[in-house]
């Protein structure tokens, strides 16, 4: 069984993004989505509480709420909320995500998709193919990090050439001991760089911009550097994005001018 799970708060310009909520619900037997804010704790403790602009009642203010309310007439889909308060954290989020999965299955193939990350099947496919040739449980893979609709990061930060993403396991009904980085209780076995890459739209939204600059710790200014890059039309290093304040801004990244096709 192919089972995935996301996390989602403003979600909504993802979901609809290439008609992509359609495709997830296509592409997996099951799929678990968790909503709402969580508090700033457990593995993310280093992010900022949220202010009350970016929710309505702890859950999305942007149309993914209504949104999630049609998907769930697909017997697939799966809507877990916190309505009324805060999640304790995103560790609690996961863990919730895996309770729901565990009512239908104990045993498959399991894919965090983030809520700003796009796949296709064929990717899906073979990232699987390849994991269970080289019998192992944690596939981790590269991106294609957009910083905006013409902007991709290439290194270090975004790319994730140094510290892949963990996105496939080889799945016995275990529990998530920590979101950030994704780690199952357990043996996870060694990281499994695959082949395939996905789609990474980060950065690529205003208001994706405006939340990161308020979530994460010492993004001073985040919203207006990266609307300078937008004009970026050449190679810059990743500093002129993040700033001088944070340590992935002195990483051998760099931010690539792409027009889209």
């Amino acid at each position: 069984m192919r089972v995935a799970f996301t996390i989602i708060l403003n979600g909504y310009n993802h979901l609809i993004h290439n008609n992509y909520y359609q495709q997830v619900a296509e592409m997996f037997d099951l799929w678990v989505i968790v909503e709402g804010v969580s508090n700033a704790s457990g593995s993310t403790s280093w992010c900022n509480n949220l202010s009350d602009k970016f929710h309505k009642n702890f859950l999305s203010n942007d149309g993914t709420t209504e949104l999630l309310d049609k998907m769930s007439s697909n017997s697939k889909v799966k809507i877990l909320s916190n309505k009324g308060g805060y999640w304790s954290n995103k560790d609690v989020q996961v863990n919730a995500a895996i309770d729901e999965i565990l009512k239908y299955t104990n045993k498959g193939k399991l894919w965090q998709i983030d809520i700003d990350e796009q796949w296709d099947i064929s990717s899906i496919v073979k990232a699987e193919n390849e994991l269970d040739k080289a019998d192992g449980k944690t596939g981790c893979f590269l991106s294609n990090f957009y910083v905006g609709k013409n902007q991709i990061a290439k290194g270090q930060w975004g790319e994730g050439t140094v510290d892949p993403y963990r996105r496939l396991w080889n799945w016995s009904g275990e529990r998530f001991l920590t979101h950030e980085p994704p780690k199952l209780v357990g043996k996870n076995g060694p990281g499994l760089l695959l082949t395939p890459k996905f789609n990474h739209y980060a950065y690529y939204y205003d208001e994706d911009v405006v939340f990161k600059e308020a979530y994460y710790g010492s993004y001073e200014g985040l919203y207006k550097r990266w609307q300078k890059i937008q004009f970026n039309r050449s190679i810059i290093p990743v500093r002129e994005l993040l700033g001088d304040k944070i340590w992935w801004s002195n990483t051998n990244t760099l931010i690539h001018y792409m027009p889209l096709q």
